[in-house]
């Protein structure tokens, strides 16, 4: 009976080995290759450190099936950046897909950047994010302007979806006492359009008078 009871120890201790060997092994190839995540936001980690943005809290995390079926979207944010980037389940793990950091450190009352995430030019969402700074500002719109109408009287990018975003809305959100937005649209065909548009963020009161205008300048295109 004890002989048979020091093998099941001594198989226990040999699985219990193993586990940990490989535990070890998984841990070791995260770090040293950045693959193989076991959990999708160490790919966001990976982001963050990629970007030098330092650790980084999340404001709120988007499914995107649209782009691959196991897609996640992050706005993460700290006190000087807020970050837009993703992540999706492959058959190596988590894998992280490079965003945008944005830089807040400056003071201003809006900052806002914009990130496309297409898979082989056949799906893509089109992102703008950022952080209200200014506590008068109740509404946020983003638009395309031609270059030759400075006073944006044609709005170009009112016509494919949804730009816009009120305080209170499902896309802004509050962290950390700080105010961040995120809204999407499909991506547009462009080509369609002149070249050198501008993109332009504008954050309102709520009696709907122009507080900050701003230019989308931060951008990023990841292509999977």
């Amino acid at each position: 009976m004890k002989r048979k009871e020091k093998c099941l120890s001594s198989r226990r201790r040999r699985t219990l080995r193993r586990v940990l060997i490989a535990a070890a092994a998984v841990l070791l190839v995260n770090r040293i290759f950045w693959v193989g995540f076991l959990f999708p936001i160490q790919a966001i980690r990976y982001n963050e450190e990629h970007a030098g943005t330092g650790r980084t809290a999340v404001v709120c995390r988007k499914w995107v099936p649209e782009i691959f079926k196991t897609g996640l979207v992050y706005l993460t944010e700290n006190e000087n950046v807020t970050m837009l980037s993703g992540t999706y389940l492959s058959f190596c793990g988590w894998t992280n897909i490079y965003g945008v950091p944005l830089d807040c450190g400056p003071e201003a009352p809006i900052h806002v950047g914009w990130w496309s995430l297409v898979r082989l030019e056949e799906a893509g969402r089109f992102y703008v994010f950022g952080r209200v700074d200014d506590p008068d500002i109740d509404w946020m719109e983003v638009y395309f302007m031609r270059p030759d109408d400075p006073l944006g009287e044609e709005r170009i990018g009112r016509a494919h979806g949804n730009y816009g975003v009120h305080r209170g809305d499902g896309g802004w959100m509050e962290k950390d006492g700080r105010s961040y937005f995120l809204f999407e649209a499909d991506l547009v065909d462009w080509s369609e359009y002149p070249t050198g548009l501008r993109a332009v963020a504008v954050g309102y009161d709520e009696d709907r008078n122009v507080v900050a205008q701003v230019d989308l300048e931060e951008g990023h295109v990841a292509v999977r």
